[in-house]
Parts: C-alpha cells; sequence; structure tokens
C-alpha cells in the first residue's frame, strides 16, 4: 500500500490541552487548561486502510487499529452527520495521563471533532464543537476550558441536554499548579456513581459561596481565602473513600507558597495551586500517597490560555 500524498491531500495539525476540573466546590461548572498537551497529526491517504500511530502517556491504553478511542470517536461523529471520513494517516502525541483526571478523553474527543470539522466540512466553529464534544461528555467543564483555554466557567450541556454557555478569564501567569497523579486509576463513572443524589441546604449553601468567592478571588490574581475556597461538600468527601490518602492530602497543614487543593475532576490526580515552594509542596503530597503504598508522578504545570489549535499543513 502506497501512503504517498496526492497533491490535493489535506493535512492537519491539532493542538489540544489538558485541564482540570471542579477546582474543589465548583462541581460540573468551572475548568483550567494547562500546557499539557494532546497533539494530532491527520493526513489524507491516497488509498485505504487508514491507519493510527500513537506515542506518549500509558501507550498500554491506546489500541492502534479500528478500536482506537479517537479513530471510533471520528467515525462515529462524521456518520452522524452524514459524512464518510476519507482514508487518514492518524499520527497522535499525547502528553496527558489517561482516566487519571486531566480531562483526557474531552481532550481526545475535541481533537477527533476537529479531525472531523476539517476533513468533512472545511472546519467547525468553536460553538459547534462545544456542543458536539459537551454532548459526548455530557457535561462541559472540561471540554471548554480545553476549547478555549485558560479558567472557564460554564452551565448547560448536563447529559448532553441544553444549550452550553461558556465564561473565559485568564488564570494568573505567576501561580503554577502542582499536578501530583498517582499510580491509582478511579473510573469517572464509578466516582460519579458514588455521589448521593440529594444534599442537604446546608452542604448546598457551603459549596455556592466557595465557588462564587473562588472565582471573585481567581479572575483577580488574588490568593487570599483560595484555602478555604477550594473546600467541598459535594464530591470530594465521598472519592476520598476511593482513593487511599486523599483524605489527608486534602486536609494538608497549610505551608508556604500553598494557595489551595483539590482532586482534578473525578481524580486520581491532585492539583495544587502555589506561587513558590513548589517542589516541597509536590513533595509532601507525594509522600502522602507513598505512606499508602501507591507512587506517584509530579508535574508542574502553568495554565494554557489559548486552549484549541488546528492548523492545516502545506
Amino acid at each position: 500500500m502506497s501512503l504517498a500524498r496526492r497533491r490535493s491531500s489535506r493535512r492537519v495539525k491539532i493542538r489540544v490541552p489538558a485541564s482540570t476540573s471542579n477546582l474543589g466546590p465548583a462541581f460540573d461548572a468551572v475548568g483550567l487548561a494547562f500546557q499539557l498537551y494532546l497533539t494530532v497529526d491527520a493526513e489524507e491517504l491516497e488509498q485505504g486502510p487508514s491507519t493510527v500511530a500513537y506515542s506518549g502517556e500509558d501507550p498500554q491504553l491506546v489500541p492502534k487499529d479500528e478500536s482506537n478511542f479517537m479513530w471510533r470517536a471520528m467515525e462515529e461523529m462524521a456518520a452522524e452527520h452524514g459524512f464518510r471520513l476519507p482514508a487518514i494517516a492518524l499520527r497522535i502525541a499525547n502528553e496527558i495521563p489517561i482516566t487519571k483526571g486531566l480531562g483526557s478523553s474531552a481532550a481526545a474527543l475535541l481533537g477527533a471533532a476537529a479531525a472531523v470539522g476539517f476533513f468533512c466540512v472545511g472546519g467547525w466553529t468553536r460553538e459547534k464543537l462545544l456542543e458536539l464534544v459537551s454532548a459526548r461528555e455530557g457535561h462541559p467543564d472540561n471540554v471548554a476550558p480545553s476549547l478555549w483555554g485558560g479558567l472557564v466557567a460554564s452551565i448547560g450541556g448536563v447529559n448532553g441536554a441544553g444549550r452550553v454557555l461558556c465564561s473565559k478569564s485568564e488564570f494568573p501567569e505567576e501561580w503554577t499548579a502542582i499536578a501530583v497523579t498517582p499510580d491509582f486509576e478511579i473510573k469517572t463513572d464509578f466516582a460519579r456513581s458514588i455521589l448521593p443524589p440529594q444534599i442537604s441546604r446546608d452542604d448546598a449553601v457551603y459549596n455556592i459561596q466557595r465557588v462564587a468567592f473562588l472565582m471573585a478571588q481567581l479572575v483577580q490574581g488574588r490568593r487570599e481565602g483560595l484555602r478555604e475556597a477550594m473546600a467541598d461538600l459535594l464530591h470530594q468527601p465521598y472519592r476520598a473513600e476511593l482513593l487511599p490518602g486523599l483524605k489527608e492530602v486534602l486536609e494538608m497543614e497549610d505551608c508556604e507558597g500553598l494557595l489551595g487543593i483539590a482532586l482534578s475532576g473525578a481524580g486520581s490526580t491532585v492539583i495544587a495551586f502555589a506561587d513558590s515552594h513548589q517542589m516541597e509542596i509536590g513533595t509532601r503530597i507525594c509522600r502522602i500517597f507513598d505512606l499508602h503504598g501507591i507512587t506517584s508522578r509530579i508535574r508542574f504545570l502553568k495554565a494554557d490560555n489559548t486552549g484549541l489549535v488546528v492548523e492545516p499543513q502545506p
């Protein structure tokens, strides 16, 4: 089989940032994009079959055939809109740990949707991409920051229903997100299933107060009170039962440089915001997991304020 390009063949490079969601109390409502990327190079082939190549994080979890998550999503999205994909060479380079709470599925679906848009309709708008991918994810809190970049609050799109509205803010450039990823998987569906179907009014008020204060402080780049503002009663107390050491991490004593700490998405990654002493903070979190027999990896991340990038290639 020849993989040579036709003179009129099309090629696109797509970059999607990782994201964290919830930020403690803002369950299913707020996310932040990071400078940690899924990069996709997709090229139309003269003839089939299509091919998939993968490099990067967790390669053992990524099939290289038609069962590949991104490829299946591309085929399904194209079919849902009455299109048939051409034969494509799909090359995926991924820095985002898979199923660890840093938006890997949202990034993959955004990359897939952007590729379908490029090959089938000449490109979808960001609003269309948000609609498509939020419907497949069931909520927009990871999709929106990966699409728009920065700190994004969103409403709607729960279980794929309703219009999605987003508000983007720049995240302070001088702050670092310390992402500590334990070698421990928490299935998102299970992490959602253990949450109670109802909560008390007191718990609802507790979280509403903290979300309002958290967003007011973040958009102004103010650190005062962030630790308390990232406390939560809706999901973290229940998910702490799934990850040994998480309760101790969330209750860590204050230390110099630490602004706030939370479970990233459904986990298992923990995110701590800091403006100094990043290594000491990350090491303290790792040591807590070590005491429970769980190894972990530290990443020091900055916010990505650009979001999805789609670049047609010559």
